[in-house]
């Protein structure tokens, strides 16, 4: 499957579950303490320029927005035109307006030197093409911006095991790695700076965040 047909499949993956995805299990028991994990370890401030890659609904972006209190401005990007729509409904009650959303995916980012965060969020297992993605996204920062991401980690054994299954029985799935895979990714791209921090959020659930800075010098 070449990645334009990739893309448009795993769009409709989403598609048919957008309207309900809030409100799923799986978003408010596991999904949405990640995400808010991650975004308390994001030091934005007012005038900040930031992307949430893989956005979903926007809930994550909107948090952002919220922090910078209408200062700088939000990107939410996602490949499914229906969690767009989700994530611009939530916009009419929301105070600010520095925030948009937008379809489209982590191979096509075409940025240079405009945001100052990029963070991603339960995203990084639907990405195939990983490097060429990392490299996108060193290109679309600012000196000293940072990339932040959390995915399960198959440094745990049982995250194999979800992985291995979601290759097998979701198509949408290209598949998620290890720590040590990840700081790689980090480093062939050139970012510095690279932290990959590993925590159970419970005797099942084994996650990794990674982080990375774009330097003036890099």
């Amino acid at each position: 499957m070449n990645r334009k047909d990739r893309d448009e499949y795993v769009a409709r993956e989403f598609d048919r579950t957008a309207a309900s995805y809030d409100e799923s299990r799986l978003f408010r028991s596991y999904q949405r303490r990640t995400q808010l994990l991650v975004i308390s370890r994001i030091p934005v401030e007012k005038g900040h320029t930031v992307l949430d890659l893989g956005c979903g609904t926007g809930e994550g972006t909107i948090d952002i927005a919220r922090k910078l209190e209408g200062t700088g401005r939000v990107i939410g990007m996602d490949l499914s035109e229906k969690m767009i729509e989700q994530a611009k409904r939530k916009l009419d009650s929301f105070p600010y307006d520095n925030v948009d959303f937008f379809v489209g995916s982590g191979a096509s980012l075409d940025y240079n030197g405009y945001f100052d965060f990029v963070f991603s969020t339960n995203a990084f297992h639907h990405f195939e093409n990983k490097e060429e993605i990392f490299s996108r996204i060193w290109k679309s920062l600012r000196d000293d911006g940072m990339f932040i991401v959390q995915d399960i980690c198959d440094d745990y054994f049982l995250m194999k095991l979800v992985d291995l299954a979601g290759k097998i029985g979701e198509r949408a799935h290209a598949g998620s790695t290890t720590s040590r895979a990840l700081h790689s990714l980090f480093a062939s791209s050139g970012f510095t700076d690279i932290d990959i921090e590993k925590t159970k959020l419970n005797r099942f659930w084994g996650i990794m965040i990674g982080r990375g800075t774009r330097r003036a010098n890099g």
